[in-house]
């Protein structure tokens, strides 16, 4: 009976358990069901929800539950890219985000007391579109290579559309991910280039068009001479900068033409058929064209002066020669003279030329000025005779054996004349000297015997003057 009684007891405890297992079964149960449906639930938004593989996408994440943005929630991506963060206090966080991959990039928002919230990213392969030139002037044919890549490969089989600046092309890449294409807008601005290709993200870039510079052409010289050759200085600049191998063509009064050096200068030999205007063109591809004009005059007269404006016969003199033209001094003029004396020179870049003249005798020189593309123009100076030399002499009386200072005065049209010789010799006297700047000179005599005293004054350019000295 004992035996029986125990499996009785044994079995009403498993019993009594299996019931309290139960109750507690449904009492944790109802438990969690009402602490779970107590939890609120997060969510999470991606904006945007898609980006392109291999490129930083800037990724803005808002965290809210029921309507309000929650804070210091822990922001994870796992999958085709990684990264982490925690929202602001307005619910939000902005992660770079790089896929290393196509697929899908999980996003996790964590954050304790509320349910996590999840989204998903979708990864796919961007399209890089580049042009080069990535700059063309319109109105200019240019030929522009545009690449297409995709992590850093090349894509082929992409389609490309090119709008704007009135402009307007479609077409595919080929094997390398290019199009090469020859473009010639009519219009400025921007031109769109946008690439398209099945599981990959689009790709654009943009191709700018520019406005044709206009080309400005200046010349050293405004005004030329009929018939006068002259080598004209040429300068082309565009926006200020100097233009090389810009093509300049002259026409009008004159004709020419030349290619501008990398300085944007040319130098051409310009020699004006006519009066009249002459026209200076300049050309180059990918500008607009430029003038000027200069002007064509006819023959100018020449004018000459002398310095100084009369000479001495006989005595060579450099006389100064100024050629102009109005108020303009004329250079390579060549200076000719005839009458009482000959000779001939060539003006410098200031209208002088310095020729030294000596004639035989007294009379007129006439100086002629002439230059090819001027009427010869001329002016006349003279040669006059050499002027006489007097002197005087004070005392004008010595005695024999007495030493006597004399001042003897040279003059020459009652004017002192400085640097004579005075040269006294006989009645036992040798000696001379030199006058001053007043025309004096003072020497020693002593005389001796009963010979005639003699004063003779000397000067080049000057006739010869003589006296006598009583003793």
């Amino acid at each position: 009976m004992r035996g029986y009684d125990d499996d009785r007891n044994t079995k009403v405890y498993i019993a009594i358990a299996l019931v309290g297992g139960l109750i507690a079964g449904v009492f944790f149960n109802g438990m969690l069901a009402a602490l779970l449906q107590s939890t609120p639930q997060m969510n999470v938004i991606s904006i945007p929800d898609d980006v392109s593989a291999g490129k930083i996408t800037n990724v803005k994440f808002i965290t809210i539950s029921d309507g309000t943005a929650l804070k210091n929630v822990n922001i994870t991506l796992s999958g085709a890219a990684v990264g982490n963060g925690t929202t602001d206090v307005n619910g939000m966080l902005e992660l770079a985000v790089k896929a290393t991959t196509n697929g899908s990039i999980n996003v996790m928002a964590s954050r304790p007391g509320y349910k996590n919230g999840t989204s998903i990213i979708t990864s796919i392969s961007g399209l890089d579109v580049s042009a080069s030139p990535s700059s063309i002037t319109s109105g200019t044919d240019t030929f522009v290579t545009f690449n297409v890549m995709s992590m850093g490969k090349p894509v082929a089989g992409a389609a490309m559309n090119i709008s704007g600046a009135g402009i307007s092309f479609e077409g595919i890449t080929d094997a390398s991910g290019q199009i090469i294409k020859q473009l010639n807008p009519p219009g400025t601005g921007k031109i769109a280039v946008i690439v398209k290709k099945e599981q990959h993200a689009d790709g654009s870039a943009v191709l700018t068009s520019t406005g044709q510079q206009v080309l400005a052409v200046s010349s050293s010289h405004n005004t030329l001479i009929v018939n006068v050759p002259v080598y004209v200085t040429f300068t082309v600049t565009a926006g200020g900068s100097p233009v090389a191998d810009a093509g300049i063509s002259i026409s009008g009064a004159a004709t020419g033409d030349g290619i501008t050096n990398p300085d944007g200068k040319t130098i051409i030999l310009v020699t004006p058929h006519t009066t009249g205007t002459i026209t200076v063109s300049v050309s180059k591809t990918g500008f607009v064209s430029g003038s000027s004009t200069i002007t064509s005059t006819g023959t100018q007269s020449l004018s000459v002066s002398s310095s100084p404006s009369s000479i001495t016969a006989a005595t060579p003199t450099f006389v100064t020669f100024t050629v102009k033209s109005g108020n303009s001094f004329i250079s390579e003029s060549t200076v000719t003279l005839t009458g009482a004396a000959s000779g001939n020179g060539v003006t410098n870049q200031n209208g002088i030329a310095i020729i030294q003249v000596n004639s035989a005798g007294t009379g007129t020189i006439t100086a002629t000025a002439s230059r090819t593309g001027f009427t010869a123009g001329s002016t006349t100076f003279t040669a006059i005779g050499q002027q006489t030399l007097s002197v005087s002499a004070s005392p004008s009386n010595v005695t024999n054996g007495v030493a006597t200072f004399v001042t003897f005065t040279v003059k020459s049209s009652n004017n002192p004349v400085s640097g004579a010789t005075v040269s006294v010799y006989g009645g036992g006297i040798t000696t001379d000297g030199m006058t001053n700047t007043a025309g004096q000179v003072t020497l020693q005599l002593t005389a001796s015997g009963t010979g005639t005293i003699n004063v003779a004054v000397r000067k080049e350019g000057y006739t010869e003057g003589t006296m006598t000295l009583a003793h």
